[in-house]
């Protein structure tokens, strides 16, 4: 039995090296498998009851790898269909507005595509919103005053403390929030801005504020274009 199983592991080996390459990391393949286990049971005495068993075992395995394969491909194919759904969907949100979950904003040929936004669960006063660099160095502190629970966003122009134009880059802010008693809170943050375009990039659907792209699983608002 031995010499059989090692000739047929030299033929796929012959095989793999001459028709393609294989990492380490790559399994034996399912017809590859079959090859094998049908050699072994060539050379089996079934009149031996620990070889019997042994067959028992090995149908019983390769049983398990065809259920395992077939719940894969069928996992694969829903996948597949749920991310088209999920495109689809998301196309008919084009020229809309939207908030996302998310702490960034994006500065591109000196344009804001998606702003600073936040959700406030109760309302709150002396509501400030800061605007740090790429290195986390503030450049724009803007003011709100006093605000009632909900979702908010700041239109920022791009520019810095000085009137400058920012270079374009991926920003962080920070929003700085008090409650009726004075306390200090954090409210969560958000990014708001149009959609402009929507794409599918290997099963993971990505809305388009502008430039920047974000999960689609992340929108949690949609209003008409502001």
């Amino acid at each position: 039995m031995a010499n059989g199983i090692s000739d047929v592991l030299n033929s796929l080996a012959n095989q793999q090296g001459n028709q393609r390459a294989v990492s380490k990391n790559q399994g034996i393949s399912k017809d590859d498998f079959l090859r094998l286990l049908f050699t072994q049971l060539k050379y089996q005495d079934f009149e031996s009851s620990v070889d019997y068993k042994d067959l028992l075992s090995q149908l019983s395995m390769l049983a398990q790898i065809e259920q395992a394969m077939n719940m894969k491909q069928a996992i694969d194919s829903l996948s597949s269909s749920i991310a088209r759904t999920n495109f689809l969907s998301a196309s008919s949100l084009i020229g809309k507005s939207a908030y996302v979950d998310g702490d960034r904003v994006y500065v591109s040929n000196k344009k804001v595509y998606s702003f600073p936004a936040f959700q406030l669960d109760i309302p709150a006063r002396d509501v400030k919103v800061r605007i740090l660099s790429p290195g986390g160095v503030p450049v724009k502190t803007i003011d709100l005053g006093n605000l009632t629970a909900g979702k908010h966003y700041v239109s920022w122009d791009g520019k810095d403390e000085n009137g400058n134009i920012v270079q374009d880059g991926s920003y962080t802010f920070e929003v700085i929030a008090h409650d009726s008693e004075g306390g200090k809170f954090k409210p969560q943050k958000l990014v708001f801005g149009n959609i402009e375009s929507v794409r599918l990039d290997r099963g993971n659907v990505l809305v388009g504020l502008g430039d920047s792209f974000f999960e689609f699983e992340r929108v949690v608002e949609v209003r008409n274009s502001q």
